[in-house]
């Protein structure tokens, strides 16, 4: 891996870590600017929240262009599960923890869609064309 490999590899963690940190914290400190802005903005907010979430993880542990599988390429299908769980587990806590915060299934199902549509960015970009698949690519 050449030192610039290393460099995106490490900017893609910070920010998966920052979108991770921030989307914990707008889940329970502040309420995000614009939650109110129109009907449904919050859903909004929630899939764009684990879109990004999700999509940084994805390029910084399990694939990237240019670089192709990751650390955690074996576990590609496990950050799909683990980002499902957590924004159900958010949702209870939401529900059981805060007091001007409510759990939403809609919430849930907003973070879903959006956890669905990073994997498939993902996939999208693994089979664009001139891009070289890995021989254990499934």
């Amino acid at each position: 891996m050449t030192p610039r490999d290393r460099r995106i590899d490490a900017l893609l963690w910070a920010l998966a870590l920052a979108a991770v940190g921030l989307t914990v914290w707008f889940s329970f400190g502040l309420k995000p600017p614009g939650a109110e802005a129109f009907p449904q903005a919050d859903k909004v907010e929630h899939a764009g929240a684990y879109f990004v979430t999700t999509l940084l993880l994805l390029l910084a542990a399990v694939w990237r262009p240019g670089r192709g599988p990751g650390l955690f390429w074996r576990w590609r299908w496990s950050v799909l599960v683990v980002m499902i769980v957590a924004g159900g587990a958010v949702e209870l806590a939401q529900q059981m923890l805060t007091a001007d915060r409510k759990g939403d299934v809609l919430d849930w199902a907003a973070e879903i869609v959006a956890v669905l549509a990073a994997v498939g960015v993902l996939a999208w970009l693994r089979g664009r064309r001139g891009v070289a698949r890995q021989p254990d690519d499934t």
